[in-house]
């Protein structure tokens, strides 16, 4: 799988969450981690996807879409909220 995004939003999203888009690629790796369809942001042209997971940052939200079939473009992302972290903790808990 290859990753990549907008140089200038990942600056936005360096600046504004502390969170650098290269260090949070193992997100995909985490076996507890929650991913579902990001319906508020997604339209008939683009399905957009978010994942809350672990990383070198602690708990993360990161929104996504599938550029193809071998690539995921990194939208933005940010620090999980208290409501993703009890959602990830649900889901721990059921492994």
């Amino acid at each position: 799988m290859e990753y990549s995004w907008d140089e200038s939003k990942a600056k936005k999203v360096k600046d504004e969450h502390a969170i650098e888009f290269a260090k949070i690629i193992d997100i995909f790796e985490d076996p507890y981690a929650v991913e579902f369809i990001d319906e508020a942001h997604s339209d008939k042209d683009e399905t957009r996807y978010a994942i809350i997971g672990a990383t070198v940052y602690g708990l993360v939200y990161l929104v996504f879409i599938e550029q193809d079939e071998d690539e995921l473009r990194f939208i933005t992302a940010r620090l999980a909220e208290n409501w993703m972290v009890k959602e990830y903790e649900e889901n721990r808990k059921r492994y």
